[in-house]
């Protein structure tokens, strides 16, 4: 921190500190300007935004800040953002009703790293090695996350690899730290993408008795757009086949399970293998095939009932029991309870190898009431489910639902059950038959989710991928989504998970429509989220101030537009002929050719979103132009032809003194020294300039003084102006004849001419001055004088008889000042002048001398006094002239005894006499001594010593 001053009118002590390199002007008073300040983030980041907070002492009428960039506010606490790096001066004025107080810091913004990376290869169909490059020019340490789920890697390298394993849009994420402490970060979203194939075989054509043709068809996901060129079949029996579509038809001769090792390569050439175990199974069919129902009469629904088979060399059954439900395994005896009533047609085959041979079927009579519901969730609350009951029932059957969520169970014939948490229920409606002694449920599982999505990111920057997820959505049971983006792109798809990428800011509204696979279970879900993703980006933008030209400095403006709230922080120029910037506006270019140039600008904000413009600039070509004259100078009141050689339209500037402004030949009849500039401009707007320089030889404006009076030996100045050259004559008396005021001292009248001139080529002027010249007056100011001082004088003059008046220098004592005599009574030696003026105002002077003498004689001392209180001689005091002052005055009685003292008083003061009493007493009648020391106006100094008689 730095004091710079503090101006205050009290007296202020000053003192001047130093530490570790910082100097301190502090002024000690109680009224001092200070502060403190926080900043945000702490590490002076850009952008950076700082708090000060104001800790001035005394009571200041008003504050101001300055913060160094032109920013300037006057609150008591402030806040400030920087965005530009830099070191600011921070400075806070206080003002007191007694002064100002100055205080300053230097605080420095760091530059924050504009982080960017690439990759080798950014997407494969299998595990790959990538190699990543960051260009940060001053990164020290970066850590990179490559989205897979693997721990982060810092490194001081500006290269990194790393191997993905496994399928995945894997989004890359690196923070750049500089020398400074200063981080950004940068995360490219699915900016890699590993798509592994996945190869499945359908169900179905792959078992029979021997000989059969199976048939292979094979489904391939998880590619993406890497479609696949070929599908290589190994069917396990030796033979194999190559196709280019995903289906094959192949004949298994000899009884066996086979395993089938399916081999697919891609356009990108990534290739995948699987091999799917005894997916192919050729057998012969079982023999002496029958089964049993045990009982054949079933009194109730529900009720178990035994199933007994028998087959040889079976070692598969399939069952079906003529309710709507259907069995299959290695289990020759089972049991089963029956879902429908009436006469059931009880069906079985026997397999071997996948070689099956039917039974003959069995009839089975099933008594009582069936249990049976059907259910839709709602399509208008999602978390209410209707239920149906479906049951074949008889008079008298009591119902009861219990919908597996711990719920009181209900008795109603149908149900509706509102579901407060997502989960799967197992729901059962039991039916009670009294009267034949039945009772009998039906199961179904339901599941209750609440459909949504999300996207991870509210805001994201344009261009980069969005990765939509549907959520708690079973996949089981989606027959297709369908999404609505609110750029009005539409996605169908089957996988629950898209990636979307807008093409302009904004903010959207996206839908998510979820068809399910069982309309009759599920009605559609759609799921709307209103303005849910802002795309933000800056606007880059610039233009060319004015016309861009040839050999001229090209102005590029930038006009880039930030997003709300989130300031671009920097730029990226290409201006042509591998020239670039990062300046927000960059320095002015020349281009020395004419032709197209293009131009690119990058913009990036402080969250590292991006946009970009290219413009081709057009750079004209410029005109010729020379400015001539056929010569430099001219006189006034002339002219001069002007001449521009160009082969473009002309201006002359500035227009005074030309005949025309846009012709190629003016007339220029300046009155001054002037400077014509000459523009031309071209077809394109491009213009160049050429100026001639003109030299106006002023007429001569010759002025001199008027005629004039001098006294006889007397000097005149000659004055003249208006020109640059003079010339006098004659040169009678003149100190000098080529000079503006010579000077002269002439004998008797004379007339001078002088004339003047600027240039030798110009006109010249001449004028006359005629000096009269007077006699001086005679004059004697009288006889030198010496006087006893205090004695009047006459100062007497004689003059000639021209003279008007008189002038006494000094006038200290004199009568008249003015007047040829006059009387005086001089108190110091004094030399006097006496001027005289005759009536032509010529000036004589004379002086005359007055000396003064100094005597004790000028002082008159009575001998007698009668202080009786008559009034008549009642007081003894000095008396006389010419005495500066009495410097003591004392009287002594006849036995030596001082009466009476004064001191430095003036001659004929009665007020410091004596009136004859001592100590407040009168005094005895008697003769008394008086002593006096006196200075005479000369300074001459005296003493007088006598007797005084004292009478009563």
């Amino acid at each position: 921190m730095k004091y710079l001053r503090s101006t205050f009118f009290p007296m202020l002590l000053r003192v001047m500190l130093v530490f570790a390199g910082i100097g301190y002007s502090v002024a000690v008073t109680a009224q001092q300007a200070t502060y403190t300040y926080t900043a945000d983030p702490t590490t002076h980041c850009a952008p950076a935004t700082l708090s000060f907070k104001n800790t001035s002492t005394g009571v200041a009428t008003s504050y101001q800040w300055d913060f160094g960039d032109g920013r300037r506010v006057t609150t008591t606490d402030a806040q400030v953002t920087y965005t530009t790096p830099g070191t600011y001066r921070v400075k806070l004025t206080a003002t007191y009703s007694t002064g100002t107080s100055e205080v300053w810091k230097d605080i420095t913004i760091h530059a924050t790293p504009k982080p960017d990376f690439t990759v080798d290869q950014a997407s494969s169909c299998k595990g790959y090695t990538a190699t990543f490059t960051e260009y940060t020019s001053n990164g020290v340490l970066r850590t990179w996350d490559f989205g897979d789920g693997s721990a982060p890697v810092t490194t001081s390298n500006n290269y990194v690899q790393h191997v993905y394993s496994k399928a995945g849009h894997f989004d890359v994420t690196v923070s750049v730290a500089n020398a400074q402490g200063c981080t950004e970060t940068i995360t490219k979203y699915a900016f890699i993408k590993v798509e592994l194939p996945v190869l499945v075989l359908a169900d179905g054509g792959t078992e029979g008795c021997a000989p059969f043709d199976a048939m292979l068809t094979a489904t391939v996901s998880g590619l993406g757009n890497n479609l696949v060129t070929a599908y290589q079949w190994a069917f396990g029996d030796g033979s194999m086949q190559t196709t280019s579509v995903p289906n094959v038809r192949h004949r298994y001769a000899n009884v066996g399970g086979y395993d089938v090792t399916l081999t697919i390569t891609t356009q990108q050439g990534c290739t995948a293998t699987r091999t799917f175990a005894r997916r192919v199974k050729a057998g012969t069919a079982p023999g002496n095939i029958s089964f049993t129902v045990t009982p054949a009469v079933v009194s109730c629904t529900g009720a178990p009932v035994r199933l007994l088979a028998d087959a040889t060399n079976a070692d598969d059954y399939r069952w079906d029991f003529g309710d709507g439900t259907t069995a299959a395994g290695a289990d020759h005896d089972i049991t089963h309870q029956f879902r429908a009533n009436g006469m059931l047609t009880v069906r079985m085959q026997a397999g071997s190898n996948g070689c099956y041979q039917a039974a003959a079927p069995v009839e089975v009579q099933v008594n009582g009431v069936v249990a049976r519901f059907s259910w839709q969730r709602s399509c208008t609350n999602k978390n209410e489910f209707i239920f149906t009951n479906t049951s074949v029932t008889v008079p008298g059957v009591t119902y009861e639902w219990d919908f597996g969520d711990g719920s009181t169970p209900v008795s109603s014939q149908h149900a509706t059950h509102i579901y407060s948490q997502p989960n799967s229920y197992t729901v059962r409606l039991t039916l009670k038959d009294a009267a034949n002694n039945c009772t009998t449920s039906d199961f179904q599982t339901l599941t209750y989710f609440r459909a949504d999505f999300n996207t991870g990111v509210n805001t994201i920057c344009r261009g980069q991928d969005i990765s939509y997820g549907v959520l708690n959505v079973p996949s089981q049971l989606v027959g297709g989504y369908s999404w609505r983006f609110g750029d009005g792109g539409v996605v169908n798809t089957t996988l629950p998970d898209v990636r979307k990428l807008f093409a302009n800011k904004g903010t959207y509204t996206d839908t998510l429509i979820i068809q399910y696979k069982d309309a009759s279970l599920y009605c559609p879900d759609t799921i709307v989220k209103q303005h849910h993703i802002n795309i933000i980006a800056p606007v880059a933008d610039f233009a060319v101030s004015g016309t861009a030209c040839t050999g001229q400095p090209v102005t590029l403006v930038n006009n880039s537009q930030p997003s709300p709230n989130i300031p671009l922080t920097s730029w990226r120029w290409q201006l042509g002929g591998g020239v670039t910037s990062t300046a927000q506006a960059p320095t002015p270019l020349t281009y020395t050719a004419a032709g197209t140039v293009r131009i690119k600008l990058v913009a990036i904000d402080a969250r590292n979103c991006v946009d970009s413009i290219e413009k081709q600039v057009i750079i004209q070509p410029v005109p010729t132009v020379r400015a001539t004259a056929p010569g430099s100078k001219l006189c006034e009141g002339n002219s001069i032809t002007l001449t521009a050689q160009t082969n473009a339209a002309v201006q002359w500037s500035p227009p005074v003194g030309l005949s025309c402004t846009d012709c190629a030949v003016t007339q220029a009849s300046p009155t001054v020294n002037s400077k014509y500039y000459v523009t031309a401009t071209n077809v394109q707007g491009c213009s160049v300039k050429d100026s001639i320089t003109l030299q106006v030889v002023p007429k001569v404006q010759l002025a001199v003084r008027t005629d004039t009076t001098v006294c006889v030996g007397n000097s005149v100045l000659l004055t003249s102006s208006g020109a640059t050259h003079y010339s006098w004559s004659p040169a009678d008396y003149l100190t000098v004849t080529n000079v503006a005021a010579p000077i002269t001292t002439p004998a008797g009248d004379i007339v001078y001419t002088v004339t003047g001139s600027n240039d030798g080529s110009c006109p010249s002027e001449s004028k006359q001055v005629k000096i009269s010249v007077r006699p001086l007056p005679t004059v004697n100011a009288g006889r030198d004088q010496s006087v006893i001082v205090g004695t009047p004088i006459t100062l007497q003059s004689t003059y000639s008889a021209d003279v008007v008046k008189w002038e006494w220098t000094p006038k200290d004592y004199l009568d008249c000042g003015t007047c040829p005599t006059t009387p005086a009574l001089v108190r110091k030696p004094t030399t006097y002048s006496l001027t005289v003026t005759n009536q032509y105002g010529c000036i004589k002077s004379d002086v005359v001398d007055i000396e003064l003498i100094c005597s004790q004689d000028v002082v008159f001392i009575p001998n007698a006094f009668s202080p009786n209180g008559d009034g008549q001689n009642d007081i003894f005091y000095v008396r006389g002239k010419g005495i500066q002052v009495i410097k003591s005055f004392r009287i002594f009685n006849r036995v030596g005894q001082e009466v009476f003292r004064r001191e430095n008083f003036n001659i004929d003061d009665v007020s410091f006499g004596w009136n004859g009493t001592f100590a407040g007493k009168p005094q005895p009648a008697d003769v008394y001594v008086y002593l006096l020391e006196a200075y005479c106006d000369t300074q001459d100094f005296f003493q007088l010593k006598g007797n005084i008689t004292l009478f009563r």
